[in-house]
């Protein structure tokens, strides 16, 4: 109210001669109502300009008293008085006086079940726990709540078609008191029967989607866990449409009674290969073009199969990964891997082919982690000369993803970590291991239009020098996904001619004001920090700065992003200003 006020004062004072909205007064009679019960009532009550007749000053009274009368009913005050003055002629003014009478309390609360009833057991659990009970004042959002609560109890409780048909409600005024009686339909109990897939006009198999199931056949029927069915045939992203329902009618009876209903699945797969493309350009990096092919349900078992190629002027590659979910059991699953690469960077020249498996959890939509292993055959030339390598490697890495998108996130957080030991063999034979993770946090205001957005990673490896390590194990920092303002690879360790070494471990930070100015069109700030060494911990002291503006344009694959940077401290190699073109957001 105060709030209220004071725009009313400043809008008086501003324009002068315009009518301020108010509200009608309103005095207590009887026993003074506590403060919750006066705020409830003052804020019913309707804003109105000043009356000009005595006329209009008693209709805004009776507006004002139907509101306050609605306020007191829905607090369990269901008889006050409330009386209606005009004051004054030639400034005619309503003024409500109120006598909110007794707060009601609920006398007998009754459910009554009509034709076949639950058991005494499910029976009893709604009747002791029941949210509404006799001698509590009388709410009529906790009497309707209640009704609700009885359908859902009964749901949970294995009755899927429970209804409470009709609420009777009755009141005593000189007892001061409602009753209330829920009439009840509970329906019969049912258990899961047999879970039945469409035979025609779908390539998924029958034994891959049992896998999905969380019932067994025989248990009580559990809304939660026939919807839960339902998610986990969204989250396959095979079908157009998956829905798993109870049957029309049962399939039999058990020996105690309860209906057997079949589940019913209707579904209709999408198709099942993908062509996407993107593009890429930075100064120092040039022209990028990535595509990829996906093949769904590639072995009638919900499985993805992937290649994604890259041509760019610094790399060449060809990734194919095979993903069979649930392949061990619900949420646990396969993935295979395999690649050619070759590089040619301004820190070193790289060929390899790789081979990997990985066991993959996905304990939600939120969190995954897997574990596996990779074998990776190798030849490189750096500053350190030029070697052919064999690296065999195990790993562990976890997601959490907290954020509300996945290319364009607005509000949460995300994290991941990597922790993977190697071996190699060859013209070098060391081992080691190599860490790392990264933490980005997304924060709205303004209703979502501006976002400030920030990211730390950090990594190292240890067992190891620099000098022996395999080329793609070491850090380097510097680009667009990294620290812009900077060329690809420009910061850490140099030799005496400018290449990049690449180092031991890796520090990273970015701090990103995102603004919308349209819903298609976004500009952003951003200032980066890295740091790159050949101690297992980076050195601070060396930490480099760049910072810039950006243009976002969204799209249905996520905002075209355009950054152009600049090195806040540069050394002699650095250029004066980059610029990054891709898809996606930084972070």
């Amino acid at each position: 109210m105060l709030n209220r006020f004071l725009f009313s004062l400043l809008a008086a004072l501003i324009f002068a001669g315009v009518a301020a909205a108010k509200t009608v007064d309103v005095e207590y009679a009887g026993d003074r109502p506590d403060e919750a019960l006066r705020e409830a009532v003052r804020n019913a009550l309707p804003d109105e300009n000043t009356p000009k007749t005595a006329l209009e000053a008693r209709r805004q009274g009776r507006r004002a008293a139907e509101a306050a009368r609605a306020a007191l009913n829905s607090k369990g005050y269901y008889d006050p008085r409330i009386d209606l003055a005009i004051l004054g002629t030639d400034a005619p003014e309503a003024r409500l006086r109120i006598d909110t009478g007794p707060r009601f309390a609920l006398a007998k609360v009754a459910v009554s079940f009509r034709g076949e009833a639950p058991t005494e057991e499910d029976q009893k659990t709604i009747r002791d726990n029941l949210p509404v009970k006799s001698g509590r004042p009388a709410i009529p959002s906790n009497v309707i709540d209640a009704e609700r609560w009885i359908v859902n109890t009964l749901r949970d409780e294995g009755y899927p078609y429970a209804s409470v048909d009709e609420r009777r409600v009755l009141g005593d005024r000189d007892a001061e008191t409602i009753s209330v009686t829920y009439e009840t339909t509970s329906g019969p109990r049912v258990v899961f029967g047999e879970t039945t897939f469409p035979e025609e006009d779908v390539l998924t198999k029958a034994s891959y989607l049992q896998r999905l199931v969380p019932y067994e056949e025989g248990e009580v029927y559990d809304p939660a866990k026939l919807s839960l069915f339902n998610t986990r045939l969204a989250e396959t992203r095979m079908f157009r449409v998956a829905r798993a329902s109870l049957a029309s009618e049962p399939s039999g009876t058990t020996e105690t009674g309860e209906e057997i209903r079949n589940v019913e699945i209707k579904l209709t797969e999408r198709p099942r290969n993908t062509v996407a493309l993107g593009g890429s350009y930075s100064t120092s990096e040039g022209f990028g073009v990535t595509a990829e092919f996906a093949r769904r349900n590639l072995t009638r078992r919900g499985d993805l199969l992937t290649a994604d190629l890259t041509v760019a002027e610094l790399e060449q590659a060809l990734e194919v990964v095979w993903r069979r979910p649930n392949e061990f059991g619900y949420g646990r699953g396969l993935v295979l891997s395999t690649g050619v690469n070759n590089e040619t960077t301004d820190a070193y020249d790289r060929q390899a082919v790789s081979l990997g498996a990985a066991y993959e959890v996905v304990q939600g939509p939120d969190f995954t982690y897997s574990y596996g292993v990779q074998g990776e055959i190798a030849r490189e030339e750096d500053e350190y000369g030029s070697r052919d390598l064999q690296i065999l490697s195990v790993f562990a890495d976890a997601r959490l993803d907290k954020t509300d998108s996945l290319l364009d996130p607005r509000s949460g957080w995300r994290a991941n970590a990597r922790v993977e030991p190697s071996y190699t063999f060859g013209d070098e034979t060391s081992p080691y291991v190599r860490s790392v993770g990264q933490v980005s946090a997304y924060l709205p205001f303004n209703e979502r239009r501006f976002v400030l957005a920030g990211r730390f990673k950090a990594g190292a490896v240890v067992g190891a020098d620099v000098e022996n390590l395999s080329v793609d194990t070491r850090f380097y920092s510097g680009g667009g996904g990294s620290v812009r303002g900077y060329a690809y690879q420009a910061i850490g360790p140099r030799a005496e001619d400018g290449t990049p070494l690449g180092g031991s471990s890796l520090i990273e930070a970015s701090l990103e004001a995102r603004y919308a100015l349209r819903p298609k069109i976004g500009i952003v700030g951003f200032i980066d920090a890295g740091a790159v060494s050949t101690d297992q911990f980076s050195d601070y002291s060396e930490t480099r700065y760049g910072a810039g503006l950006g243009v976002r344009y969204t799209t249905p694959a996520g905002p075209i992003r355009l950054d152009v940077a600049t090195p806040l401290n540069p050394t002699d190699f650095d250029d004066p200003v980059q610029i990054y073109i891709s898809i996606g957001q930084a972070f």
